[in-house]
């Protein structure tokens, strides 16, 4: 990956100096902290970073091995009201079962000038809470006290982890700018390490050097080898529409352990291939061999002898709607499974792999071939093949071979259908867990376009406008509203009243393909636009796209919509009796092979027929495509609110 650069720890030097003389130390304010009101560099900012500093280091544990301690104190100044949200903390920390990072020493406070003094609100004990994120991480969250804007807040903690893989990472960007940041890793002979820079560019100073002070482990003395990493004056990362992750694209370090060194002589590759990657997932006692347990116990589950007679494609659609029907996702996220077999056909419910895994075992037994893919969703960032990195993925899929075609799917979501996968998971590429085959990728992007139509006939008066509505979606389109309103009438109503005029009646349309299609219909009214005895009317109400959602003067990552959206609006008005058309815009085409746009208007006897078509074509569009992906946008808003004018004969 060009924007990655990967390498062992280098000796370079660089100073530290406090600019503008900000204070980069926990409980010392300075008067620069105080009488920061806008940031310079980004006086849009609604908060600024005033240093965020870590740092990892080895200590020996009482059990004859080392523990992996992370040290963290961060300093931000509320610039604005808006800028309140940043005082709201998350602090990740990992977790296998029962045996949970230990966070401590964590204090926390702040500051307000006021009066001409500065008043400190220390965060009091406890109050915080501490969620699950999904099967191995958890979440603390801390709500700073008394902040406004003017306000400053810092914290401080330390965590204890006997997990050595899990070096912490370390993000210089987020979406405030940042004035100051480091990050300091102590290296023991024991393990080795490597790491990933992202987007650091020239910017990032680095410093390596050994310590002063020796230690002694196993009869073997030892010196820290200090690791420092520096950036200033880090600008906010702008995030807008159609971004994956922002992972994808911060300037961050990401760490790997790659090889344990033991104090006998002997030492194990931690940094692995491809292949002996896809090895050990499939000798997994949490994965392939789950699988295997799924399968022998797949005739206590379903019927395998009636499945006998039927086709390759209906015995798949049954198997994982099966799946989908008798057991729910506990929506979390997972590559391992985290119960037993019989507790998951006990419990009936489970994480993606729990559920996934399972559905691969009965499609072998089965006799369909059906392969694991582990894969990285949207929210996590993307896999970069060019580094055999575990810690990547987070999800598994399952890929079927259905009369010579890979089938992906997914058995979480029964509002998807059963060779999609769900929208969260559409994310490049993912890997083929299969031992007895090279090392092999699939593209998850979708090319199949969802679609979405609105039709509408109005039939506009003085007082009030009577509108019907039809609606009608496919693909991912589809599956989001039947996640949404499902097939009861109460969610329609409320769907449909937070979104629109006052409505008079809302039902479901009959569905021809039930899997991919989602309609429905409702009656509103409307009060009209009338000046000067003239109609104005706004052919799709209020239902065309309103504002841009790209508006950075240019972007240096993908637009990435997920997968192709075709849109289709359409209205008929009926001319009133006394009236006559004053004025219809322009019809306006735009066709190449990245977008369409079809904007016509025409007057067929008593009615005028207005029309809007849009079509991207691509799920991604590169970044050099930003400014015309931009204006198609600025063209969409500008062609869906055009309005017709009725005047009176």
């Amino acid at each position: 990956m060009k924007n990655l650069l990967i390498a062992l720890f280098t000796i370079l030097c660089f100073s530290v100096a406090n600019a503008q003389n900000f204070s980069f130390d926990y409980g010392k304010v300075s008067k620069a902290d105080i009488d920061l009101k806008e940031y310079d560099k980004d006086k849009t900012a609604e908060a600024v970073v005033i240093y965020d500093k870590g740092s990892s280091y080895f200590r020996q544990n009482i059990n004859s091995g080392f523990d992996l301690i992370f040290e963290r104190s961060k300093r931000i100044k509320i610039l604005k009201e808006a800028g309140i949200e940043y005082a709201e903390i998350e602090i990740p920390f990992y977790r296998e079962g029962n045996i949970y990072e230990k966070i401590y020493d964590l204090k926390a406070c702040t500051y307000n000038f006021e009066d001409g003094r500065l008043n400190r609100t220390e965060l009091q004990a406890d109050s915080w809470n501490d969620e699950i994120y999904n099967d191995y991480w958890m979440v603390r969250k801390i709500a700073m006290p008394n902040v406004k804007a003017g306000s400053i807040i810092e914290f401080t903690y330390k965590i204890s982890s006997q997990y050595v893989f899990n070096l912490r990472d370390w993000e210089f960007q987020s979406k405030i700018p940042t004035i100051y940041s480091e990050y300091t890793a102590a290296m023991i002979p024991f393990y080795e390490y490597i790491y990933l820079a992202q987007r650091t560019g020239t910017s990032l100073k680095k410093e390596s050097y050994t310590d002063k002070s020796s230690h002694e482990f196993a009869r073997i003395e030892y010196k820290d080898v200090i690791n420092k990493f520096l950036m200033r004056d880090i600008p906010a990362f702008n995030s807008e529409d159609y971004i994956t992750s922002i992972n994808d694209y911060i300037i961050k370090l990401d760490f790997q352990l790659a090889k344990i060194n033991y104090p006998n002589g002997g030492d194990k590759e931690i940094m692995t291939t491809w292949p002996n990657l896809i090895k050990e997932y499939s000798d997994h006692p949490n994965f392939g061999k789950y699988v295997k347990k799924c399968e022998k116990s797949a005739s206590k589950i379903i019927d395998l002898d009636a499945l006998k007679d039927k086709t390759t494609k209906d015995k798949f659609d049954y198997i994982v709607s099966y799946v989908k029907n008798n057991y729910s996702w506990n929506e979390y996220n997972g590559k391992y499974s985290s119960k037993s077999v019989n507790d998951i056909l006990k419990d009936k419910y489970g994480n993606a792999a729990d559920l996934n895994l399972l559905t691969i075992g009965l499609l072998r037994a089965a006799g369909i071939e059906a392969t694991p893919v582990l894969i990285s969703t949207r929210e996590n960032g993307k896999v970069s093949d060019n580094y055999p990195f575990a810690h990547y993925f987070n999800y598994v899929i399952l890929m079927a071979n259905i009369d010579g075609k890979n089938v992906l799917s997914d058995a979480t979501n029964s509002n998807v259908a059963n060779n999609r996968i769900p929208s969260r998971c559409i994310n490049d590429k993912g890997l083929i867990i299969n031992p007895d085959q090279d090392v092999k990728w699939i593209g998850l992007q979708c090319k199949f376009p969802s679609i979405s139509a609105l039709d509408f006939t109005i039939d506009p008066a003085k007082e009030t406008s009577n509108v019907m509505v039809r609606s009608f979606a496919s693909e991912y389109k589809a599956f989001r509203l039947k996640s949404i309103i499902g097939d009861d009438k109460n969610k329609l109503d409320d769907y449909l009243e937070e979104r629109d005029y006052k409505i008079d009646r809302a039902d479901f349309s009959e569905i021809s393909d039930k899997s991919k299609e989602f309609r429905y219909e409702y009656d509103l009214t409307m009060t009209p636009e009338l000046i000067n005895e003239k109609l104005y009317i706004k052919p799709f109400l209020n239902k065309s796209l309103q504002d841009n959602p790209l508006n950075q003067p240019s972007r240096s990552y993908p637009i990435d919509m997920t997968y192709p959206t075709k849109s289709i609006l359409t209205s008929n008005i009926i001319i009133p009796e006394g009236y006559e058309l004053d004025y219809q815009p322009e019809n306006y085409k735009i066709k190449n092979n990245l977008f369409e746009l079809n904007y016509s208007v025409e007057q067929i006897e008593d009615r005028i027929r207005v029309i809007l078509l849009t079509d991207f074509k691509e799920s991604v569009y590169d970044a050099s495509d930003y400014s015309k992906i931009q204006f198609y946008f600025n063209e969409i808003v500008k062609r869906g609110n055009e309005k017709i004018v009725l005047k009176k004969i």
